[in-house]
């Protein structure tokens, strides 16, 4: 079939705010329901989903793309979208040719991806700098970090305990576990524990506690309407305070500033 091309700065429905470089320009979109046909862009870009959702559908596949989710995709990556919500709103960063040149990368080499933007703690900060101020510092080393880095290879975790422990911290957001509950848990000192497990992962059991904690909170604050209060109680936070204070130590902002600058 024969694509239909945006250029530069093209974007299906309407641009809300925009920000541009030499090589770089930054579009927030707003679109209403509707099913576009098969097109691509003539720059690679990045696409942060803020509200509703939408199908990206090629020739050999279909995806439903939610709130939180992180798109790249190359230059001429052929596709059709069917804006299923009332409103969607996406961030979009797109990348001229000359961005790829200057940086000494290979956009060929570069996959389409997807990611869960709570996890990719620059991206995240790129948005909030973004919708706070209209623009970006060091967004550069942002981007490069981000389009560069792939999938990251998990090592093996060779203590079948330690798998259980990350399981259980993983899985169990809404509770607050104390060392001496886990290493009963898992049958192992809780010294020992404690060192294997900062050994391995490069943190302390609480703080990767507090990581999963925000990572959960921050997809919610994305994809629920529920009040800042339970948000803060089905992510174990101790309550509405501590959840605030440690959410804005992570991002700079508190959640609910968060949640108006999404809409």
């Amino acid at each position: 079939m024969r694509e239909h091309v945006l250029y530069e700065g093209q974007y299906l429905g309407q641009t809300i705010e925009s920000y541009k470089t030499d090589m770089i320009s930054v579009k927030s979109t707003l679109h209403q329901k509707f099913e576009s046909k098969f097109h691509a862009h003539s720059n690679a870009y990045l696409s942060i989903l803020l509200s509703g959702k939408y199908s990206e559908t090629t020739s050999d596949s279909q995806k439903i793309v939610s709130p939180s989710n992180v798109l790249y995709r190359p230059a001429h990556h052929e596709h059709k979208n069917q804006f299923i919500a009332e409103k969607t709103k996406c961030l979009n960063i797109e990348f001229g040719s000359e961005w790829f040149h200057k940086h000494e990368i290979d956009p060929k080499k570069i996959k389409p991806q997807i990611k869960d933007i709570q996890s990719q703690p620059l991206v995240l900060r790129l948005l909030i700098d973004f919708l706070k101020h209209q623009k970006i510092d060091f967004f550069e080393e942002l981007l490069i970090q981000f389009i560069t880095s792939g999938e990251k290879a998990i090592s093996p975790l060779r203590k079948p305990w330690l798998g259980k422990l990350v399981r259980i911290l993983d899985n169990e957001i809404e509770k607050t576990h104390s060392l001496l509950t886990l290493s009963e848990r898992v049958f192992v000192h809780p010294n020992y524990m404690l060192r294997i497990f900062k050994q391995h992962f490069g943190m302390t059991i609480g703080q990767y506690q507090m990581e999963c904690k925000i990572k959960s909170a921050t997809k919610k604050l994305f994809t629920e309407k529920n009040s800042i209060t339970q948000i803060a109680a089905d992510c174990g936070f101790f309550d509405e305070s501590h959840f605030i204070r440690t959410f804005k130590a992570c991002h700079s902002i508190t959640p609910h500033q968060f949640r108006l600058l999404l809409k």
